[in-house]
């Protein structure tokens, strides 16, 4: 055989090789088996988020993949699914999609049953398992409801603390318009008070002389006034006085200002002192003449 045709159909067969490993991987991806049996028809009242090429799990191992989604009716969902040869559904299987995760991701949960009697062409019924958006939907239905009942015990308290505010401010409303024993009495008498005060100041006022007051108080400014002027005529003197005594004019000033009396003045009381001291010293010096008549 050529060479160069052996090169050519090893080329090629490595091409098939490739393509069919290529097919095998995708399927593989896709959850796709080669059984040759015939596909398990589950009815589900609702598919979800289900979806060609879901997983199909027994006992939490991936055993087979979901192969058509038919919509027969409304509640009726008729859902084909292959599994490996290993698994062989009896009379008694179950299938129930649960959520996977928190995307909403379902997967379908196959109990193949125990049963002597094999599932043949029979339907399994499935059922639908309450997933993460349903138990959020459930909560948050709660939660209303006891933000509702929260929400009406709140007012209902709101509503009888102001009934209670609107009966107080209403006897408080009638204790002040009572004009006999409410605190409007008190103001009565006392406005009637402030009248009287008011008249007898008005009577006061008419019945004063203006005229003698301000004749008197214009007197006492007069005599103010000359008052002022004649102290302020001795200031002037005063100081015209101290200002000859000063320059030594009259005899204040040279009593003032002449040093020689100062002197003469200290050297008699000096010389005083000193007769009175010699008389307490020798009393007999002073001769005492008594003449009798």
């Amino acid at each position: 055989m050529d060479l160069h045709y052996k090169q050519e159909v090893t080329v090629g067969a490595l091409v098939l090789v490739a393509v069919g490993l290529f097919i095998a991987g995708t399927m593989w991806l896709s959850g796709r088996s080669f059984s040759t049996a015939p596909p398990v028809v589950i009815m589900f009242p609702d598919a979800a988020t289900l979806k060609r090429g879901s997983p199909v799990r027994v006992s939490g191992v991936t055993m087979g993949t979901v192969e058509s989604i038919v919509l027969e009716d409304v509640g009726k969902v008729r859902v084909a699914v292959s599994l490996s040869e290993q698994i062989q559904p009896k009379a008694d299987a179950t299938a129930r999609l649960a959520s996977i995760g928190l995307v909403g991701d379902v997967v379908v949960k196959l109990d193949p049953g125990k049963a002597a009697e094999p599932l043949g062409t029979r339907v399994i019924q499935g059922t639908v398992e309450q997933g993460f958006t349903d138990i959020g939907a459930s909560l948050s239905e709660k939660a209303g409801a006891v933000l509702t009942g929260l929400s009406q015990i709140e007012y209902k308290r709101l509503a009888d603390e102001l009934t209670t505010t609107l009966v107080t401010f209403q006897q408080l409303a009638r204790t002040y318009a009572n004009t006999r024993t409410g605190p409007m009495a008190d103001l009565t008498l006392t406005m009637e008070s402030f009248r009287t005060l008011s008249a007898r100041f008005d009577s006061t006022l008419a019945s004063a002389n203006i005229a003698r007051a301000a004749e008197s108080a214009d007197s006492l400014m007069n005599h103010l006034s000359q008052l002022s002027g004649d102290a302020r005529r001795t200031s002037q003197r005063l100081d015209s006085l101290l200002a000859k005594v000063n320059r030594g004019e009259g005899s204040l000033g040279r009593l003032v200002s002449d040093t020689a009396f100062y002197d003469n003045a200290q050297k008699t009381l000096r010389s005083l002192q000193e007769f009175v001291d010699d008389l307490r010293k020798h009393p007999g010096k002073l001769g005492v003449t008594v003449r009798v008549f």
